[in-house]
């Protein structure tokens, strides 16, 4: 068993991040979502740096690390919020959750390839398969009839998690060592800078009502300020298969707060392919744990 510091942020990093999903959905309702996504890129950027200053934490100066923390960055944060603020346009917020619930199955696969000790077995490959037919289920699972966008949003999600994958991979590779907070703060400055140009184009800020700010609120400080360092924290003391497992529990919190708080529809087919994907998960944790090298390749980034 964890120590009690380590079992207790583990719980609570499952409850920020299985809650986030509504808290985007209501941004983006009233703010252009590049605009909220660099905006909250922005504000998580300035609150670590500061932070690390404040706490005198050493940034890293070796480019084997500060590069890693980029691309790392890049991928949590630019690229991933990017597609998700885009994509709860024309999805339920609880199933851009479950898309984002497939990224160990990404993980395990690359891992075979580019981690020490962290093999493919078959029970594995059979939860990569099951993963897989979960995604080609979830992608048809909103109503595309309307618009053409909610099409080209789901196969964007579905994208999304491989990306998630690389991202843990690198965590795994590079970022074992050094304070979590300046190595997230390098991270989200550089997804600030990859937004950027996204969020000028919208050419409108929105419209910033209490309800908004308070998600904007929590986004920051909660979602990602104490989630990426706790994430990162975590993925250092436990093993594998237990973060692993947190995939599990993540998207169906959100699939239950996007209908109760949001009140959005969950179909059957949904249901399915979440099911499956869930499943995935459970027998890529069951399969066994790897080797202590590869520990920080399974906690997938949350938006």
């Amino acid at each position: 068993m964890p120590p009690l510091a380590v079992s207790l942020g583990y719980v609570l990093l499952i409850a920020l991040w299985g809650s986030t999903w509504a808290a985007i959905k209501v941004g983006i309702d009233s703010v252009p979502p590049f605009v909220f996504a660099f905006e909250r890129a922005v504000a998580v950027a300035v609150i670590l740096v500061g932070l690390s200053f404040a706490m005198r934490l050493p940034f890293p100066r070796d480019r084997r690390v500060i590069v890693p923390a980029v691309l790392v960055g890049v991928i949590n944060i630019g690229t991933s919020w990017a597609i998700i603020f885009w994509a709860e346009q024309y999805v339920p917020s609880g199933l851009v959750a479950v898309f984002g619930a497939a990224s160990p199955i990404w993980t395990a696969l690359l891992a075979h390839f580019l981690v020490r000790g962290d093999r493919l077995s078959p029970m594995k490959v059979i939860g990569l398969l099951l993963g897989m037919a979960g995604i080609g289920v979830l992608v048809g699972a909103p109503d595309t009839s309307g618009r053409p966008e909610v099409l080209t949003a789901s196969l964007l999600l579905a994208l999304m998690p491989i990306t998630w994958a690389v991202g843990t991979i690198l965590q795994a590779r590079a970022l074992r060592h050094g304070s979590p907070l300046p190595l997230v703060a390098i991270g989200a400055c550089a997804g600030s800078l990859f937004l950027l140009p996204f969020a000028a184009q919208s050419g409108d800020t929105g419209d910033w009502t209490l309800d908004v700010a308070l998600a904007f609120g929590y986004l920051v400080v909660f979602g990602s300020c104490m989630g990426f360092v706790l994430q990162l924290w975590l993925t250092r003391r436990l093993r594998p298969t237990t973060m692993n497992l947190s995939q599990v529990i993540i998207p169906a919190q959100a699939l239950l707060i996007g209908a109760l708080a949001l009140g959005e529809n969950i179909t059957w087919r949904m249901v399915a392919g979440a099911a499956l994907v869930v499943v995935a998960v459970a027998l890529n944790a069951v399969a066994g744990g790897g080797s202590p090298s590869e520990r920080a390749a399974v906690a997938s980034p949350a938006d």
